[in-house]
């Protein structure tokens, strides 16, 4: 079979299947310390949280998001409008991505090149402003596509 083909009919549920697995793959596999944690400091509370955990919670959210879009597809047989699941199906798959792009780059350039031990700032910002933007245009547009298809009258 071609290329062409099978990504034809890879639909956009399977993406945040797959990106889910890869989520919780990375996070279990021990690429990662698994001693590392999240430190996540609000004022002065320090919040700690360990990477397993925050990949099982990441993959839990890739895999609802691609949930919804089985149902509303498969299940209740509604059309979505494309270019929301598009522009909801980039940042989110784009911002995981462009999160394990960022992190490999700290591990190999930062550290042996610059000899900086624990330079996790780029880190850190990257995953707040990958986050503020899932939280503030891409969950909206994701719900606001499902409610749309929804409550249309167009059927598959």
């Amino acid at each position: 079979m071609k290329l062409t083909k099978v990504l034809k009919k890879i639909k956009v549920y399977d993406l945040f299947w797959i990106v889910a697995t890869l989520i919780l793959l990375i996070g279990l596999s021990g690429i990662n310390n698994p001693d590392n944690t999240f430190d996540i400091n609000v004022h002065d509370t320090y919040f700690v949280i360990a990477h397993f955990y925050g990949a099982v919670l990441f993959s839990l959210f890739y895999f609802l998001n691609g949930l919804g879009y089985w149902l509303v597809l498969k299940v209740y047989k509604k059309h979505l409008i494309t270019s929301l699941t598009i522009i909801h199906s980039v940042i989110l798959i784009g911002s995981f991505i462009f999160y394990q792009a960022i992190v490999y780059y700290n591990k190999t350039f930062v550290r042996y090149y610059f000899y900086f031990d624990d330079n996790y700032r780029l880190i850190n910002m990257t995953l707040i402003s990958e986050l503020l933007l899932i939280i503030f245009i891409g969950m909206p547009v994701y719900i606001v596509n499902l409610l749309i298809g929804l409550f249309r009258k167009i059927n598959t």
